[in-house]
């Protein structure tokens, strides 16, 4: 018997749905079209943009005929079993709710994954009662080398010390990937304490915080000025060693404990020769095969839309902790009504 072939549809073709893929220094699938087109059992239905421009490029860039500037007449004709959300994320719960409405088996969200707890608390429920998966693009969780890494951290290092984490581009942009990727490394946060003063006037500040997980381990975000240098890392200290994940997260260094060279009695931190590499390989293929997979088999993807609230909820205790002088802010949140953008 032949394998099934899933039908997939696009919201949203700007960058993440479709231009990433025309950057020459992306290696692999870099958008969704890109990773639909890729996969052997995905068929790239059809795609929904207000852009009337953007959506002819799409359709010529990926050879989509059924092109709609509705997306709620797309994902009523066209029997979709996967549709990603790609629109800005004030859209995001109207449009995964569509889909779900519509018999949707998928939705694919970008991040965050709403634009307040209260939507993304439906979206989960809703997804849950339905049957219907929902993944959220938070795309190192689908990353080899970081689960690799994750690996390393369990196995080598001994107790977590500290955990240091850098980032620029926002905190609901660029750290929500981060605070995922230290959930999926650490587990749930206890409380979160916000360390600097936003920039008021921007729509997305960046925040230095402190994470405490219940598991015990410290965390320190720290944020830079993207108009200097694009940075993503994330440096954790055990008792028996380091690891340390750079470039964004296409390597990682890792040092082990010896005799120091310069003291006796003392132990220090070699690096090592061997690295962690080949990480974001691929990028967005990683995504899409889980979800096939997860259409197949019935079991959940390996980033939840549960995963994309918990990540969303540490981006709203850390603006509140910085709107009250640095108040720690015990998690979960009991107001789920504030907009991500005021």
């Amino acid at each position: 018997m032949a394998e099934k072939i899933y039908r997939a549809g696009i919201v949203g073709c700007g960058r993440i749905a479709s231009l990433f893929d025309s950057d020459p220094k992306r290696k692999g699938a870099a958008t969704h079209a890109g990773a639909y087109s890729r996969h052997p059992r995905v068929e790239l239905a059809a795609a929904a943009d207000l852009n009337p421009q953007a959506l002819k490029a799409f359709g010529e860039r990926w050879n989509v005929a059924n092109l709609y500037d509705d997306p709620a007449k797309m994902l009523r004709e066209q029997q979709l079993d996967i549709v990603s959300v790609c629109t800005p994320t004030v859209t995001h719960r109207d449009i995964a709710m569509m889909a779900l409405d519509a018999g949707a088996r998928a939705i694919f969200c970008e991040k965050p994954i709403a634009a307040s707890l209260g939507q993304a608390d439906e979206m989960v429920r809703r997804c849950d009662e339905a049957g219907v998966l929902l993944a959220v693009n938070h795309l190192r969780r689908w990353d080899p080398l970081h689960h690799r890494a994750k690996d390393y951290v369990a196995e080598s290092l001994g107790r977590v010390q500290q955990v240091v984490g850098y980032y620029t581009a926002g905190l609901a942009n660029t750290a929500s990937h981060l605070l995922d990727l230290l959930r999926f490394f650490f587990g749930d946060v206890e409380w979160a304490q916000a360390i600097s003063v936003p920039d008021e006037a921007a729509t997305d500040p960046c925040i230095d915080a402190r994470l405490q997980f219940r598991s015990g381990t410290p965390a320190t975000i720290l944020s830079m000025d993207v108009k200097s240098y694009l940075i993503f890392q994330v440096d954790i200290f055990g008792t028996s060693g380091r690891l340390d994940i750079i470039h964004s997260g296409k390597e990682a260094r890792v040092w082990r404990v010896d005799e120091s060279h310069v003291f006796s009695g003392y132990q220090e931190l070699f690096e090592q020769p061997d690295r962690l590499t080949g990480g974001l390989e691929g990028m967005m293929y990683h995504p899409v095969a889980d979800l096939v997979e997860c259409l197949d088999t019935g079991r959940a993807p390996i980033s939840t839309g549960r995963d994309g609230l918990a990540a969303l909820e540490l981006i709203f205790a850390i603006r509140r902790s910085a709107r009250n002088r640095g108040e720690r802010i015990a998690l979960p949140l009991a107001d789920r009504s504030e907009p991500l953008a005021k």
